[in-house]
């Protein structure tokens, strides 16, 4: 389904039609396409909410920068149309970044954070300097900048790549630019995230290239209501590598909410 928010249109699948309300939020150069197999599967009490982000899959991609908390109030948005008080937000790797906006501007809102295969901290200088590099190269080269840079990290399984090499070539050049000079923007939320009183889920998997299971570690740490799940055998894409696995964690993570009586 297709919803008009915040001046553009964005798609979004439903998987459930009752239980507790979790948005899954996809990373960057993906669709919401990723979560299907896993949502279907192995969260049957869950009310999946899977949107395509701003410049996504099939939501529109209008010019301009996507910073983290623009994303975040098309989310909120799309909770205001499906009538949705109150979610569990779970986010992988940029989607975390969403998520964690998501929490800073909207924490009446939110019963419960997910971080899978995502961070906290804002870039270093040399990864926003990247990412300016990236946003130029695409501008002149498209989509295929990003599909080859980016798409041999995300797993060691060729079959994975392979999935992330296609939906990064079907984004709109005009949405990695404006998703990626966003990210360069995005503040450090490590402070933020070990304040909040609320259940956190971080979800890290051990063979990741991108963001090392030792850090992902390290910021579980001290979480008020932390949960760590590290998951054996999965790179950047535990969604699609271990579905069973993350797919059981996080069931357990919305189930431990509702009985808490977060939502």
């Amino acid at each position: 389904m297709k919803y008009r928010i915040n001046g553009t249109t964005l798609a979004c699948d439903l998987v459930g039609e009752s239980g507790t309300p979790l948005v899954l939020i996809h990373g960057f150069g993906l669709n919401r396409s990723i979560w299907s197999e896993m949502a279907s599967a192995y969260l049957p009490a869950a009310r999946v909410i899977l949107p395509d982000v701003r410049g996504h899959g099939e939501s529109d991609a209008p010019a301009g920068v996507y910073s983290m908390d623009l994303l975040a109030a098309d989310l909120a948005g799309l909770l205001d149309q499906l009538g949705v008080e109150k979610a569990a937000v779970c986010g992988h790797s940029m989607g975390g970044y969403i998520s964690l906006a998501f929490a800073a501007r909207y924490p009446n809102r939110l019963a419960g954070l997910g971080l899978i295969a995502s961070r906290a901290d804002a870039d270093s200088p040399a990864a926003r300097s990247g990412r300016y590099r990236l946003a130029e190269d695409v501008l002149k080269r498209g989509a295929v900048v990003l599909a080859d840079s980016l798409a041999p990290r995300l797993s060691r399984d060729p079959a994975v790549v392979k999935l992330a090499r296609e939906q990064i070539l079907q984004t709109k050049p005009r949405g990695i630019i404006g998703a990626a000079l966003g990210m360069a923007e995005r503040p450090d939320r490590t402070t933020f995230l070990k304040e909040l009183d609320l259940p956190v889920m971080i979800a890290a998997g051990e063979e990741d290239q991108i963001v090392p299971f030792s850090d992902a570690q390290t910021m579980a740490e001290g979480l008020r209501q932390g949960i760590f799940r590290g998951i054996p055998a999965a790179g950047h894409m535990p969604m699609v590598e271990q579905a069973e696995v993350l797919g059981r964690a996080l069931s357990d993570f919305v189930q431990q909410m509702a009985k808490a009586g977060g939502i």
